[in-house]
């Protein structure tokens, strides 16, 4: 059994749109037993009735979903309200920020407010990794530097370049920052999804799929092929999100 660290619902500005109905179904269908939302950027480019989406679906569900906040750092005190309100009133558990959508460098000063009052409320950081300028290793590991108390989950390793030359530089960053966990969305070689593990601990590395921009079976197959002992599938595959967002049981299907 599987838990998503990372699958949005909503209707995206950038053609991209999954329903809470349809993630269900895909959840069943692959043997995923629990998520944890985040918003789609919505073509409005209001984020506030996002997060309210996500709240009513974790209300509907709540043995299925927990759901993190998004907001846009550029909008200083109105996003640090937002970020309040969503974990105060609508009972969302994280924070999730995507520099490139929103166009800020993940370790810019104006993220700083939002990661201190998560460090205050010891909740977790979902980052969207990889994109240079805006979140390249280098820029996530200056964050958790900065931020050694909080929980930094980067998305696809912390590098997307299917080259392969930021592997080297996610590598790098993990190893100095044990505050970063590797999510593994769009990870293509599946062998650093093992040496991460070899080197630094099954405890470092949780599956998200990041769909529905990413087939989330697909993303699924990552973890349940990869070359590791069935302990430390269960680790990544769900026990490590589960423990880092304080995730209850699931119902049986």
């Amino acid at each position: 059994m599987l838990i998503d660290a990372h699958a949005h619902v909503g209707d995206s500005l950038f053609g991209v749109r999954q329903s809470v109905e349809d993630l269900l179904a895909s959840m069943a269908e692959h043997d995923i037993v629990q998520a944890v939302l985040v918003p789609l950027r919505p073509s409005g480019y209001h984020l506030e009735p996002e997060n309210d989406r996500i709240a009513a679906a974790v209300q509907a569900h709540p043995d299925r979903f927990a759901g993190f906040a998004r907001v846009d750092p550029w909008q200083g005190e109105a996003a640090l309200r937002e970020l309040r309100r969503a974990l105060d009133n609508l009972g969302l558990i994280g924070l999730y920020l995507h520099p490139f959508e929103e166009q800020f460098a993940a370790n810019d000063e104006i993220v700083f407010p939002f990661v201190d009052l998560l460090r205050d409320r010891g909740l977790p950081l979902l980052l969207a990794g990889g994109y240079p300028v805006f979140s390249h290793p280098s820029q996530i590991g200056d964050l958790a530097r900065q931020f050694p108390d909080v929980t930094i989950i980067a998305t696809h390793g912390g590098q997307i370049n299917i080259s392969g030359l930021l592997l080297a530089d996610a590598t790098r960053m993990l190893r100095a920052n044990p505050n970063v966990i590797m999510e593994t969305s769009g990870i293509y070689r599946e062998d650093f999804i093992e040496d991460t593990v070899n080197e630094l601990g099954a405890d470092r590395v949780v599956f998200g799929s990041n769909a529905p921009y990413m087939d989330q079976g697909f993303e699924a197959a990552r973890i349940r092929l990869a070359h590791l002992d069935e302990a430390t599938k269960d680790a990544i595959g769900g026990q490590n999100i589960r423990r880092l967002c304080r995730l209850p049981a699931p119902s049986p299907t």
